[in-house]
């Protein structure tokens, strides 16, 4: 693979669907994935050029004690939808052009981007495949409350903010189905077999 760029495979899936847990099983195979929650976090901190931008559209005073005030940004954007669409805006280019970077290090047949809103932002530009897992509502309410500690209506009122399953479905190349009945790994293992095919041609 070395000097040839790898295939790239966006991974997305609404609250509860246990998209982290399938980019586990692609971590475990030698998948590299790169989790946009948490790059986007590193590069509002790092990233002198995000910073800055933050800063001209939200104020200083987002920043304090060398670190992003998460909770005062989020105090700004919350229930403001051209607040939050701003940010996103700054965001979401900085972390496409991060994983372009990423990705054209890595040295191996495909890697993986995860991406609650894969569909919504730019990184659906970047991707050759897309992956969406899929779980019934009522077990992915249960998944979520369990792992968030989160009450039923607070998860419900989220996922009413996010693009359903069967729309992710109708966009996604593959779907992987997380519901307790399909095997996860049988289905990991058939993706990752294709997609490795498909560099080895």
């Amino acid at each position: 693979m070395i000097g040839r760029a790898p295939l790239k495979v966006g991974i997305t899936g609404g609250i509860g669907s246990g998209k982290s847990t399938v980019c586990r099983l692609f971590a475990m195979l030698g998948v590299p994935v790169y989790d946009t929650d948490a790059e986007a976090k590193r590069l509002m901190v790092y990233d002198t050029a995000l910073v800055s931008a933050v800063k001209a559209r939200f104020g200083e005073e987002c920043y304090r004690d060398g670190g992003l005030d998460r909770a005062r940004l989020a105090a700004v954007v919350f229930g403001d939808r051209e607040a939050l669409n701003a940010l996103n805006g700054i965001v979401h280019p900085a972390v496409t052009n991060d994983f372009r970077r990423w990705a054209a290090r890595c040295e191996t047949e495909y890697v993986l981007v995860e991406s609650a809103i894969l569909f919504e932002c730019s990184l659906k530009d970047e991707v050759d495949f897309s992956i969406t897992v899929s779980a019934p509502e009522e077990l992915r309410v249960k998944r979520a409350c369990g792992r968030d500690g989160a009450q039923v209506e607070a998860i419900r009122a989220r996922m009413r903010n996010q693009m359903d399953d069967a729309m992710r479905e109708e966009l996604a190349d593959f779907v992987i189905y997380n519901d307790g009945v399909h095997m996860l790994w049988k289905q990991v293992l058939v993706l990752d077999a294709r997609f490795r095919n498909m560099t080895s041609k």
